[in-house]
């Protein structure tokens, strides 16, 4: 008993032949739009960016307050970056 496989209409192939092109103008388009909702844009609720968002959370964080002594922002950005950059 042979068992053959015969299949009965043409194979199509598993990826669909794409134009390199048009290819890379929908992925950077998708790329940028996505960038810019989630980095560039400030947030509804409060107004804020991501970034800013940060910094304000180590800052509280660090006890930066305004009945305390001056820190440059130099130290405040390197605890951002050092603790919560991605």
């Amino acid at each position: 008993m042979t068992d053959s496989i015969t299949p009965d209409e043409p194979q199509q192939p598993a990826v669909p032949s794409v134009s390199l092109e048009d290819e890379m103008k929908q992925s950077y388009l998708d790329y940028a739009m996505s960038v810019i909702v989630s980095r560039a844009l400030p947030d509804v609720r409060d107004g804020l960016k991501p970034v800013h968002r940060r910094i304000l959370y180590a800052m509280k964080e660090g006890g930066y307050t305004s009945d305390k002594p001056y820190r440059k922002s130099a130290k405040i950005v390197g605890d951002v970056m050092g603790k919560y950059h991605p």
